[in-house]
């Protein structure tokens, strides 16, 4: 009986520590992916909106709402991009939240020439921050601090796991850097306007853009500039791998452009911060390599 009783209160205990554990929901995939390198073992993190949801305009669920009460720290980018947020969050306590957008030490890219009108998602900075490899350790600083107030019992870890990341990060895009400078003069579009972290990062040339929001299709006038454009110094159109892009297939095979995939969320195969960058540059260099 007693030995029952013993394993009883083993078993509780597993899963007190369990439940104990700070929990880190991420509003995106790629926020999730820059919160684990810092929780490591110590703290749980979870992705608010699947890969093919929209960032804009995603309906959130109750249990979604109950999910954000229950999260530790919510993690997102800003009204900028996930604006479906903006009211649920005006309800949860600041200090748990951590708005990447606003964040002191952020890097924002020039930005690419439009040919295209202005309207509501248009914002000051590109919002797809996480597409630079520095704001990534950014957050990943934003995170550690937030997790060491929130559990100091592991903050020997935490702050391990920040500058492991860190310093994987800076050789990252040394890496990066080399692997895409014959690139620089190689023109291309990309489908919609969320790559500017990583184009203006790393000198690539990119034109112009199919539509500015997934969500958009792109008006006549538009295509007339954008066909213009590639058809002088066109070499690549990227396409994306959640969206209907038959205008943008047609355009490039009247042009005759190479077809590329760009995926700045990353499919369930990418696992890692690291991994979705380096997809990434390869997906460039393989459709861009040589000129042709």
């Amino acid at each position: 009986m007693l030995n029952k009783f013993l394993l009883g209160v083993c078993c509780w205990s597993v899963v007190m520590a369990a439940q104990a554990k700070p929990l880190v929901l991420s509003s995106i995939k790629p926020l999730t992916l820059i919160a684990q390198e810092v929780a490591g073992t110590a703290a749980d993190v979870d992705t608010l909106v699947p890969v093919t949801g929209s960032h804009h305009d995603y309906p959130l669920k109750m249990s979604d709402h109950l999910r954000l009460q229950k999260a530790d720290i919510v993690l997102w980018i800003g009204p900028e991009l996930e604006s479906f947020l903006q009211k649920p969050l005006a309800n949860q306590p600041a200090v748990k939240i951590i708005r990447a957008y606003t964040l002191p030490g952020i890097f924002w890219p020039q930005a690419v020439a439009i040919t295209g009108d202005v309207d509501e998602y248009h914002h000051e900075h590109d919002p797809h921050l996480w597409l630079d490899p520095r704001n990534a350790i950014v957050v990943a600083q934003a995170v550690s601090q937030k997790l060491v107030a929130l559990d100091p019992a592991n903050g020997t870890q935490y702050r391990a796991n920040l500058q492991a990341f860190t310093e994987k990060m800076q050789q990252l895009d040394q890496q990066l850097q080399m692997q895409l400078k014959p690139l620089a003069k190689q023109g291309f579009a990309v489908y919609h306007e969320g790559f500017a972290h990583f184009v203006g990062h790393y000198g690539l040339y990119q034109l112009d853009y199919v539509t500015f929001t997934p969500e958009q299709k792109p008006g006549a006038k538009h295509l007339h500039q954008l066909r213009e454009v590639l058809a002088k110094e066109g070499k690549c159109l990227f396409l994306e791998p959640y969206n209907d892009m038959q205008s943008a297939r047609d355009l490039a095979q009247e042009l005759h452009l190479k077809l590329g995939t760009l995926d700045a969320v990353g499919d369930p195969t990418i696992t890692s911060y690291s991994q979705l960058l380096e997809r990434m540059a390869q997906n460039f260099s393989a459709c861009l390599a040589n000129g042709s």
